[in-house]
């Protein structure tokens, strides 16, 4: 939801009778969940995305760089009332699932950063995958529609070796 800020997005949850959304923002370490709201119209409630913003900026302050989440990360948004734990223990994955959540969010990244230290576009991939500039787009953000098959043929048309396919891989691994 650029609306709120960068990498911020809104998942929906059809209950019985309501839609839930969850406002969050995905940073290097850590998936914050802005807020949590029953939406009843098609339109997000500016008290909602003035709340966020807030909540977020207040987070911000006194933030540092990526990496692993600093003990003095935590213990401000547990201050505030977070809840801190993995992605994975959120989704209360199987250790086989955020394997290959990670393996896809590595490829993803790895085709971003190809992609861009190349200087090619979108829809310049696009071409060469004989696909869509919104599909790449979707590569890159390491979207679930997205096949591991394809983040592969992504790189090879990018002119990654397997050896440099392994490397991002193990490069995430040991980050995560």
């Amino acid at each position: 939801m650029p609306v709120i800020g960068p990498r911020c997005h809104e998942l929906r949850i059809p209950d019985e009778d309501v839609t839930w959304r969850i406002v969050y923002r995905v940073d290097s370490d850590a998936v914050i969940i802005a807020e949590v709201f029953a939406k009843k119209t098609s339109v997000t409630p500016q008290h909602v995305i003035d709340f966020c913003k807030e909540r977020l900026r207040k987070l911000r302050q006194g933030s540092q760089g990526a990496g692993l989440m600093k003990s003095t990360k935590r213990a401000r948004l547990e201050a505030h009332g977070w809840r801190v734990g993995s992605a994975a223990e959120f989704l209360e994955l199987t250790p086989e699932e955020a394997a290959f959540v990670e393996t896809k969010l590595a490829l993803s990244k790895c085709v971003r950063e190809r992609r861009t230290a190349q200087n090619v576009s979108q829809s310049v991939l696009a071409k060469r995958l004989k696909s869509s500039q919104s599909r790449v787009a979707k590569m890159e953000a390491a979207d679930a529609t997205v096949s591991i098959d394809l983040l592969f043929r992504a790189l090879f048309a990018l002119g990654a070796k397997p050896k440099d396919v392994a490397s991002a891989i193990q490069k995430r691994a040991r980050a995560a």
